[in-house]
């Protein structure tokens, strides 16, 4: 994929994160065909579709824990809900890496790729997270990852 395209995307991702009602943590994902460039579906960190992002939920970090669905597990679901496959396609991610959970579920649709851009202050904790298991999960079904700064 040309770096154009990439940097085009993964603004799009950065647009979704804020999106987000969390008060602390923005992430926005975005999933694209590889073959067309259509934008197949988007996510950002938030409550289940439905459920009210009252305050108290999000200002107390345990309790929002409880609710918040990552941005890309949304963009897995949106597609789900319009039966999109995503198999083969690429995964934008800007925020926080890819982590464990969600890296499972990258691999279950057929993602082949992800970008991810971390936008945090605590980027290197993050990524020695994404290292320790997301990565090598990544690496074991050859999904190709790379960082943007």
């Amino acid at each position: 994929m040309e770096r154009k395209w990439i940097k085009r995307y993964m603004g799009i991702a950065q647009e979704i994160s804020t999106w987000s009602k969390d008060p602390s943590t923005k992430v926005g994902a975005v999933v694209v065909c590889k073959s067309s460039g259509q934008i197949l579906s988007q996510g950002y960190n938030g409550f289940p579709r439905g459920v009210v992002d009252a305050p108290e939920k999000l200002s107390d970090r345990e309790e929002k824990l409880k609710w918040v669905v990552h941005a890309e597990m949304n963009c897995i679901y949106n597609a789900s809900l319009a039966g999109v496959s995503l198999k083969g396609a690429t995964l934008f991610v800007h925020g926080l890496p890819v982590c464990p959970e969600c890296a499972k579920g990258v691999v279950q649709t057929g993602i082949d790729s992800v970008y991810m851009r971390v936008d945090t202050k605590n980027a290197d904790v993050w990524m020695k997270k994404f290292a320790e298991v997301s990565s090598v999960m990544f690496d074991e079904v050859d999904i190709h990852y790379n960082y943007i700064v």
